[in-house]
């Protein structure tokens, strides 16, 4: 007996290694900085949504493509932001965004057809690959340029083998965000090669910039050939709720509920309800949050920059800090692996976001000010044995 090729070519990504690491290490005071999960309890009125759609007998399957008063509610949301959309035809709502880029990648890409992605990356992106049996051809967008990937970058990494392009901005490690700007010349570049885009957007409600967020499914020509991804486990604080969504061109959302289907049939009826109910009621939570988290950016930046060995870029969005260790001399992995051991810190290994973010590592500061200060003052004792 024998596992199959693909269970074997798939590894447990580093954010959930580190994570698994810090929860079986014997000591109380570990300081864990690794999984992206807002430490925010779920609003109470989301909840009670929930809770009473329980309590009224909302417990059996709902549509594949979700209930109609939830993608009602995504339509209503976003077509003044993206394009005019139909949510009976244009919305499906999925076990959250991860099982949405993978439905999507699997309606549009064959074995051996080629995803144009860009590195560091949102560390699932990487076994969605193998899963889909895709080819993906990495750009690795560079810290000089601010980890934006250019439309020069991308449209040089096209083959004839290439149907679809991955984005991901506000993007998950770096805290990047690809301006107005390129964000339209990597539009034409997409339209110019026949190319469907996954834009992964669920960071787009924790941005630090003043300016209105773009999505490249609104700029022309873009709508026909674009699979937004949102979820609300980031904005609402809902991460285990695993509640999802994607917005496209009926032709291919169309196809998504079929392998939805068989993979997870439906979400949950009452965290349906409560997701409507929190895409038109909860905006103030959503600001209050952003609020909380541009303080503990901005104190963890400072702090990490008064480190001698470790630098890092202010973040346009997210609640992560993309941090540059390669001066230090030793990779990702040791440098993570060591700092729990000694410091009780948990975070994670760059090289567990493609093989460019060696030399990097991620802190999640998606938890309160008190933790964060503890954190840096011990990274800090712990990074005087490099200098």
């Amino acid at each position: 007996m024998e596992l199959s090729n693909l269970a074997k070519s798939i590894n447990k990504s580093q954010i959930r290694v580190m994570y698994d690491r810090a929860r079986l290490l014997q000591a109380d005071d570990v300081l864990n900085f690794t999984v992206g999960e807002p430490d925010f309890a779920t609003p109470q009125e989301i909840i009670q949504v929930a809770n009473e759609y329980l309590s009224k007998g909302f417990t059996k399957y709902t549509p594949n493509s979700g209930i109609q008063e939830l993608r009602d509610a995504i339509a209503e949301k976003f077509s003044p932001r993206i394009h005019p959309i139909d949510a009976q035809t244009e919305v499906m709502v999925t076990m959250g965004a991860t099982e949405a880029i993978l439905v999507a990648m699997q309606i549009v890409l064959n074995p051996g057809d080629e995803i144009v992605a860009i590195a560091p990356m949102f560390a699932s992106y990487i076994n969605q690959f193998k899963i889909v049996g895709c080819t993906p051809v990495i750009v690795n967008a560079t810290e000089e340029n601010g980890f934006v990937p250019t439309a020069s970058q991308i449209e040089a990494a096209i083959t004839p083998k290439t149907k679809m392009l991955l984005l991901n901005s506000p993007c998950n490690p770096t805290g990047a965000e690809i301006p107005a700007e390129e964000l339209e010349r990597i539009a034409q570049v997409a339209i110019r090669h026949d190319l469907v885009v996954i834009s992964d957007e669920v960071y787009k409600t924790i941005r630090y910039r003043d300016t209105p967020y773009v999505s490249i499914a609104s700029l022309p020509g873009m709508a026909e050939r674009t699979i937004v991804v949102d979820a609300f486990s980031k904005a609402y604080a809902m991460a285990g709720w695993r509640l999802g969504f994607a917005i496209g061109p009926q032709w291919l959302i169309s196809r998504m509920p079929s392998t939805h289907d068989v993979t997870v049939a439906c979400v949950n009826a009452p965290f349906q309800y409560a997701g409507a109910y929190a895409l038109r009621c909860c905006d103030g939570a959503v600001e209050e949050m952003r609020e909380k988290f541009r303080r503990r950016k901005d104190l963890i930046v400072s702090g990490i920059r008064a480190i001698p060995g470790m630098t890092c870029l202010d973040p346009a969005g997210t609640f992560y800090l993309w941090v540059n260790i390669s001066s230090l001399g030793v990779s990702s992995e040791e440098f993570c692996y060591d700092l729990l051991e000694k410091a009780h810190v948990a975070i994670v290994p760059g090289n567990g976001f493609g093989t460019s973010g060696e030399g990097y590592v991620r802190i999640t500061y998606a938890t309160n000010e008190d933790n964060l200060l503890r954190g840096i003052e011990r990274i800090a004792r712990y990074t005087k044995s490099f200098t």
